[in-house]
């Protein structure tokens, strides 16, 4: 597995990144197999659906990566951002679900939070509860303006536009893009992406991503 700096965040990850949406209603041990394949492989980006009811994935991070935990950027995709009085405990919860030292790598959000939210977010990157936030978005306006307001990652579609890309680039920002299999080595052909994340059910299917990333 090769690696790439994510902007002007902290972290190098891993050019492939495992999206768990799709390990979600499996058996624990057929999820945790596959989680700890990728690991195992070298990846060490992960991207997580916030579930704020029974049935998420984010606990099983916490009980297969104990050890590895520290190497280890995920990002959490939120559904919704909720209002400023209860925003920092939304994010808290969210971090206790990840693991017991309660923290979350990259908050990820569909739309950009208000000055409010963004005050909250300043203070929880001060304590390190939250150590930084992104935006997913296909539009370069939008993305341009989450940059302004102190976003640091940007998780964008397949095929994602020039526009955004080179919003993302001049903004220093991390750019992280949804892909499969196929696209891997032509996405990551642009070297203004740090990683490509896929969906894996199985052991074997998470070492096909990480063939198909040293073949790009």
């Amino acid at each position: 597995m090769r690696y790439r700096r994510l902007g002007r965040t902290e972290w190098m990850v891993s050019e492939v990144g495992l999206a768990l949406r799709a390990l979600e209603g499996l058996d624990e041990a057929v999820a945790g197999a596959a989680l700890g394949a990728a690991i195992a492989s070298g990846v060490t980006l992960v991207l997580v659906d916030v579930r704020e009811h029974e049935g998420s994935v984010e606990p099983l991070i916490g009980r297969v990566t104990t050890s590895e935990r520290p190497r280890l950027v995920v990002v959490s995709r939120f559904e919704r951002i909720a209002e400023a009085p209860t925003f920092a405990a939304q994010l808290q919860a969210a971090g206790g679900r990840l693991s017991n030292e309660g923290y979350l790598d990259v908050a990820l959000f569909p739309q950009v939070p208000d000055p409010a939210q963004c005050t909250i977010l300043d203070a929880l990157a001060a304590t390190r509860t939250v150590r930084a936030w992104g935006i997913e978005t296909a539009d370069a306006s939008i993305a341009a303006r989450a940059f302004e307001a102190g976003a640091r990652v940007l998780v964008a579609p397949a095929g994602a536009s020039e526009p955004l890309l080179t919003t993302a680039a001049e903004a220093n920002a991390g750019v992280i893009v949804q892909g499969d299999p196929a696209s891997i080595g032509s996405t990551l052909a642009d070297t203004r992406v740090a990683s490509v994340v896929a969906e894996a059910m199985a052991a074997a299917e998470v070492e096909a991503l990480a063939r198909a990333a040293l073949r790009g």
